[in-house]
């Protein structure tokens, strides 16, 4: 028979016990939970860093947007200004942190760029960006007055919108006034060529931008100008520097660093530019330049190219077909006499004496730019004088990537 001694040990026994596996139990759930809190404050600072990447990505690319910046000047440690500020703008903690844009080969022509954030050298975002192109500035773009004396058909370029399931097409793009001076042909729109206004493109034009002038016309004379119709756009205040190079003008000398840069010639400045192109697909011509008959453009391949003309009279007399862009830039007082810029060039030679004093771009003959004419020139004219058929094709032009996206699939779709 058990004493009551032995019967207290037993309930103390049995009550150390229970008190042990509570306080075992206890210290499981304070791990437990211990552990989730622990889970918890990890998670956030993840998330932290992710929304800090995600951050870093977005400033990278406003960054690139907003200052026009050349995305290879944004390589991972680079050494130009341009990274530099960039990572003051980001508020970039350098070496822990990093932030750049990689060149992404591609099996077209296009170039992309990958934006990268790395926090310890571990690679957290990385998302893809694209050109931006835009279309529908145009076959042909004049700053200032257009005087055309002739017949001129054009293929145009297309804005991407349509009527009716057809294009609406632009033949010309400009901010002065278009002078017809109508013979053989007439003023045309046709249908723009396949794959013209950019690969793959096949469609028509809407007839409401389908031009088609068989009378002398003017866009300022009231009794005419309605001959012309949407496919000759007028924008008052257009400026085809930042739709041509994507960058604005005050720029100018950095898009100009990525060009080849010659000086021009009254003498066989075709030789020159064909010279230059061998080694180059952009070239940059300072001052007065007579093209001549401009054979020496025909023996170039047909690769994408850009030729400027800036500071100077430009002038040709014969039927060429350049497979590139021309973008003529001359821009001077109003009223300056023009007249010794001409002097001493072949192609001046059926200029009247009154041409030459307002006209800075002249053509006698068909010299057609595949890629594009683009005339900057706001205070004085150009003269296109001949029978032209100007097939306009996009792709021979050497594209100016300087705008943006984000590539599909890659970030914020929605």
């Amino acid at each position: 028979m058990k004493t009551k001694s032995e019967k207290g040990a037993v309930v103390l026994i049995m009550t150390s016990l229970l008190i042990l596996a509570a306080l075992i139990l206890s210290l499981g759930t304070y791990k437990s939970t211990f552990y989730q809190i622990k889970r918890a404050q990890n998670e956030v600072l993840a998330k932290q860093g992710h929304w800090r990447a995600e951050g870093a990505i977005e400033c990278l690319f406003t960054f690139i947007s907003e200052t026009k910046t050349e995305p290879s000047l944004l390589s991972k440690n680079n050494s130009s200004t341009e990274y530099n500020d960039l990572k003051s703008a980001c508020n970039i903690t350098y070496p822990l942190e990093n932030l750049y844009a990689k060149t992404i080969s591609s099996a077209s022509s296009t170039i992309s760029y990958q934006l990268t954030y790395e926090l310890n050298n571990e690679e957290l975002i990385k998302k893809n960006i694209i050109p931006k192109i835009t279309y529908g500035n145009g076959a042909i773009q004049a700053r200032g007055n257009l005087i055309i004396d002739g017949s001129l058909n054009v293929y145009p370029d297309v804005t991407g919108d349509k009527i009716d399931d057809k294009d609406k097409c632009v033949a010309i793009k400009y901010t002065g006034a278009i002078d017809y001076r109508f013979s053989g042909s007439g003023l045309k729109t046709l249908n723009p060529e396949d794959n013209g206004p950019y690969d793959g493109y096949k469609g028509t034009c809407h007839a409401s931008t389908k031009s088609n002038i068989n009378i002398s016309s003017k866009t300022d004379d009231p009794a005419t100008s309605s001959n012309f119709l949407s496919d000759y756009i007028k924008e008052n205040h257009y400026d085809p520097f930042e739709a041509f190079f994507q960058k604005p003008r005050s720029k100018l000398a950095e898009v100009k660093n990525e060009y080849t840069v010659i000086s021009g010639s009254k003498l066989n400045c075709d030789d020159l530019i064909a010279n230059a192109f061998t080694s180059s697909d952009k070239v940059w011509v300072l001052g007065n330049c007579d093209l001549g008959d401009g054979h020496s453009l025909t023996s170039l391949p047909q690769t994408p190219r850009n030729l400027v003309i800036e500071g100077g009279v430009l002038g040709i007399y014969s039927a060429v077909n350049f497979y590139g862009s021309v973008y003529h830039m001359y821009h001077h007082s109003p009223g300056l006499d023009l007249t010794t810029n001409w002097d001493g060039m072949v192609s001046a030679n059926t200029l009247s004496s009154d041409d030459k004093k307002t006209v800075s771009h002249f053509q006698a003959g068909a010299f057609v730019p595949t890629g594009g004419l683009i005339l900057d020139t706001p205070n004085s004219s150009t003269l296109l004088r001949g029978s032209i058929i100007f097939k306009y094709k996009r792709a021979a032009r050497k594209e100016e990537y300087n705008n943006f996206t984000w590539q599909k699939g890659s970030w914020n779709d929605l």
